[in-house]
């Protein structure tokens, strides 16, 4: 009997960016039930795919170690792949495919880059006028799997996949008994306040008045990861009513969380992704980020953006515009847009007051 087929998956971005590529994995996996697939992840980033069936093996390379890479290089360069799908292409990717000497490497079709692929696939497709065309974010490592003659997938296969372990749910069920009293039998609502880019973080005073305007009828409860803690303290600090502080949490126990909150609120972030995986319903700030691309087409899912910007969706980390123009994607969406969306959707599910409205649950 022949080994069975082996697949590297490359992925070492942020925890959003591999979560969104779980439709992917799942696409391989449905197609090739015997492969062995294995992906590259950032170190730090294994435990979004924990308990994940779609993934036999997960590696991890620190991107800031040069001896962690030198590492990997060697590791890929014994080869061993048949199949090497890259949904980075950036130049260290492409180097990174080229070592393992695979058979197939799938790859976007980039300057620069391409030569390291025998399969290439555009990583904007063009609409009729040639501009790029905005979709979903996990379309684009979909066509990818595509390319491999993998079939496309139902109207769910950009459903994004993670699983919570039960020692995560066991730590989890362990700090909500130790706040039972202070909850009061409330729904919980999680609010994450800040962000990965300073452009795409939303005035901290108004998630503060967000969630006091809840507060009479859910529980704030305040998420943070790594070296967040002093600003979302500073954030609780300026609410009037009572509100819990999660406590520190991996993805694992982060998802565990999530998956006991009737909401959650925040910037466009990672965990807003593992909260659409888990079905938890998530009212979302974009700015510099477009939603068509960074938020999904179906769920209990609202996404809240200013209105009138020539500067929307700019991509830039840090806002570049000078004076009153600074921010204003942020700036110009109000508490009280935030709070009805997130009202709609933790009580009635009417149509909240947003440029995009809450779609039927998936």
């Amino acid at each position: 009997m022949p080994p069975p087929e082996r697949i590297l998956v490359i992925r070492h971005r942020a925890a959003g960016d591999l979560l969104l590529t779980t439709p992917a994995l799942h696409a391989l996996r449905a197609d090739r039930p015997g492969a062995r697939i294995e992906v590259l992840a950032a170190r730090g980033m294994e435990e979004l795919l924990a308990g994940n069936r779609d993934v036999d093996r997960v590696l991890s390379v620190d991107r800031r170690s040069a001896r962690s890479q030198a590492f990997l290089y060697a590791r890929l360069a014994c080869g061993g792949y048949d199949t090497v799908v890259d949904l980075v292409s950036n130049p260290r990717s492409a180097i990174m495919t080229a070592l393992t000497r695979a058979r197939v490497r799938a790859g976007y079709d980039i300057p620069g880059r391409a030569w390291a692929y025998t399969l290439r696939v555009p990583r904007e497709p063009l609409d009729s006028s040639g501009a790029p065309r905005l979709r979903y974010a996990p379309e684009a490592a979909l066509d990818v799997v595509r390319a491999l003659g993998i079939a496309e997938g139902g109207p769910e296969r950009d459903a994004l996949h993670f699983r919570t372990t039960d020692a995560a749910r066991a730590a989890i069920g362990c700090w909500l008994d130790s706040v039972s009293s202070e909850r009061g039998g409330k729904p919980l609502v999680a609010c994450l306040p800040t962000g990965s880019w300073p452009a795409k973080t939303w005035l901290p005073e108004r998630f503060a008045e967000v969630m006091d305007s809840l507060a009479a009828q859910a529980m704030p409860v305040w998420i943070w990861g790594p070296g967040e803690r002093n600003a979302v303290d500073a954030v609780r600090a300026r609410m009037t009513a009572p509100s819990l502080l999660a406590p520190p949490t991996g993805w694992q126990e982060l998802g565990a969380l999530l998956e006991r909150c009737a909401l959650l609120v925040c910037n466009d972030s990672g965990p807003k992704h593992v909260a659409v995986a888990l079905g938890t319903p998530t009212v979302t700030l974009f700015g510099p980020t477009h939603p068509k691309t960074w938020h999904p087409p179906r769920g209990p899912h609202v996404a809240l953006e200013a209105a009138g910007l020539d500067c929307l969706h700019c991509n830039a980390n840090e806002c570049p515009l000078p004076g009153e123009r600074h921010l204003r994607c942020m700036r110009d969406v109000s508490a009280a847009r935030v709070t009805a969306a997130a009202r709609a959707l933790l009580f009635d599910r009417a149509k909240p007051d947003g440029k995009e409205s809450a779609c039927a649950s998936r």
